[in-house]
């Protein structure tokens, strides 16, 4: 029999094979000052497309002062306890409540964190009788949640209506075997490619099957929608969505999350989401800068003008300028290019220490070999000159790396090679 940590001298994981080179650059880089489109990387200031800060709420004056008042009026320690058993309270409440508003639903329940909200959801509701039929690329939240169904899933391919019908027919017929019910999960935003899930295509399905629909819409909720209620406000199709999930660790600038859907849905997971039932409730100071959030997403449409007007221009300047920004419909813009992985690593040196622009790179095993993803996430606070200035110097690297200049054997100097 072996040590159980005998394998992970020889196996680090995809990206943990890197993490000697990679560390502190590549991943887990920090980025220091006020959380705007200028931080500082290695002491140097730079642009920065790489926060999901959609509104600006991160920094703003009002929003600074209640997390301040919060936690001089609370402390960091309250509520202690579970929200079941002592960790309730008003303002909890009124949060509630006031999300339930904001995406026209009945009830909502507070969830400490995204990640876990979504995985326990799945958990809560299905059992091994069910079957879930899910969008292929979905989020790891969603990936791990349905990892842990003890029934069968079935994936369709991303977007494609015409093979979440095959999978319905498959887990139809399981079902009526198995005496379960069906739940089809996808998401409002993708974040990678940026394109919108066909919410409303998949809600005209239940017509001809019988399914219970998830929505993650962690990067629509305050960005998208007349009201910033979400991808389903954005398609009129809100009500068909059975259950839908937030998280405040984008457009609101913190963390955690919620679930919102009807009046009994909401009762079965408060009672019944160990992830929340078993852990301690969202600390009091987070839950009053979360209402003071909500209350500047209602009451300041011009953040989301003005995020869009970011987003539209930084679109359509790339595209202009000859770049690949694939099918996304929202404000995520992702730059496609092709190259190898030293190359991709080159290039993002270069960006960052002759350009100053900050942004995420994406590359194999999260995409195919010979693809590589600059992301760009523009936020209300950028400015039309951060948009020129970016399109110009995307134009240059473009050039480089087609040109060969980034070819394994020109590294740049100070730096190994990280991946």
């Amino acid at each position: 029999m072996k040590d159980i940590f005998e394998k992970i001298k020889t196996n680090l994981g995809p990206i943990g094979e890197h993490a000697k080179e990679s560390h502190g650059y590549f991943t887990f880089p920090k980025l220091e000052g006020d959380i705007n489109p200028h931080m500082i990387f290695r002491n140097t200031k730079m642009l920065n497309w790489s926060l999901n800060n959609y509104l600006g709420l991160a920094n703003h004056p009002e929003v600074r002062e209640a997390d301040i008042e919060g936690s001089r009026k609370f402390g960091l320690a309250a509520p202690m306890g579970a929200r079941m058993m002592s960790g309730n309270s008003d303002y909890h409440e009124a949060l509630e409540n006031g999300l339930s508003q904001l995406v026209k639903k009945e009830d909502t329940i507070l969830c400490n964190f995204g990640y876990q909200a979504i995985v326990s959801s799945i958990d809560a509701i299905v059992d091994r009788h069910d079957v879930i039929v899910y969008d292929a690329e979905s989020h790891a939240c969603i990936i791990d949640g349905v990892r842990l169904h003890m029934g069968k899933r079935y994936v369709f391919k991303h977007n494609d209506v015409e093979d979440c019908v095959k999978q319905l027919e498959r887990a139809t017929k399981l079902a009526e075997q198995t005496g379960g019910g069906i739940l089809v999960i996808t998401e409002g935003v993708f974040g990678m490619r940026g394109d919108q899930g066909k919410l409303k295509e998949i809600i005209e399905l239940k017509k001809k099957f019988n399914f219970r629909l998830l929505v993650d819409d962690a990067h629509g909720i305050g960005t998208m929608g007349p009201n910033g209620g979400g991808t389903g406000e954005e398609q009129n199709c809100q009500d068909g969505i059975d259950i839908y999930f937030g998280t405040f660790a984008k457009s609101f600038a913190l963390i955690g999350g919620f679930i919102s859907s009807n009046k009994e849905i909401i009762t079965f997971l408060r009672y019944n989401m160990r992830s929340q039932i078993f852990a301690k409730s969202l600390p009091l100071p987070l839950v009053y800068g979360l209402l003071k959030r909500l209350e500047l997403i209602n009451k300041h449409p011009e953040y989301r003008a003005k995020l869009w007007e970011v987003a539209k221009t930084l679109q359509k300047g790339l595209v202009e300028a000859g770049f690949d920004i694939g099918v996304t419909n929202t404000m995520v813009t992702p730059v496609y290019m092709r190259g190898s992985i030293p190359e991709a690593t080159n290039m993002v040196i270069d960006l960052r220490e002759n350009y100053g622009i900050f942004c995420s790179m994406v590359v194999y095993p999260v995409i195919p070999k010979g693809m590589i993803i600059l992301r760009l996430i523009p936020t209300a606070l950028h400015t039309l000159d951060d948009v020129k200035y970016t399109v110009e110097s995307y134009s240059k690297i473009k050039d480089k790396l087609y040109g060969g200049e980034y070819a394994a054997d020109k590294i740049k100097a100070g730096f190994s090679q990280a991946l």
